[in-house]
C-alpha cells in the first residue's frame, strides 16, 4: 500500500495519500504522465494547481472537490501545501529519493 501524510487542519487530521486513483487523475488533469506533472511542479506552480492536486490526495486518497481542497490549503498555507506535495510523492515514490525507481517511474509516465 502506497504510504500517506497526515497533517493537522483545523483541530482535525486529515491524510493525504498519492494513490493509483489520484495518480489517474492528476494525469488526465494535466494530459501527461505523474513524473512529468511532478517535475513540472519543482519548475514553480499556479495555486490552481496545487487545490487541484491537493484535491486528488486528499481523504487518504479518494479524493475531495475543489473548494474542500481550498480550504484544506488556506489551512496548510500555500507554503505548507507545497511541502504537503513533496511528503505525498515522497511516500508515493520513496526510491526516486535514493535513485532506484525514478528512472523507472519516467519510463512507466511515458507507457500511457
Amino acid at each position: 500500500m502506497i504510504s500517506g501524510v497526515t497533517k493537522q487542519i483545523g483541530g482535525g487530521s486529515r491524510t493525504f495519500r498519492m494513490t493509483t486513483r489520484a495518480m489517474m487523475a492528476i494525469e488526465d488533469i494535466y494530459g501527461k504522465g505523474i513524473v512529468d506533472v511532478m517535475r513540472d511542479l519543482e519548475d514553480g506552480f499556479r495555486i490552481g494547481d496545487l487545490v487541484k492536486i491537493v484535491a486528488e490526495c486528499a481523504d487518504d486518497g479518494k479524493g475531495v472537490d475543489l473548494d474542500a481542497a481550498a480550504e484544506l490549503v488556506d489551512g496548510l498555507g500555500v507554503e505548507g501545501a507545497g511541502e504537503l506535495l513533496g511528503e505525498v510523492a515522497e511516500a508515493a515514490f520513496p526510491e526516486s529519493k535514493n535513485g532506484g525507481a525514478g528512472k523507472n517511474a519516467k519510463r512507466a509516465a511515458r507507457s500511457k
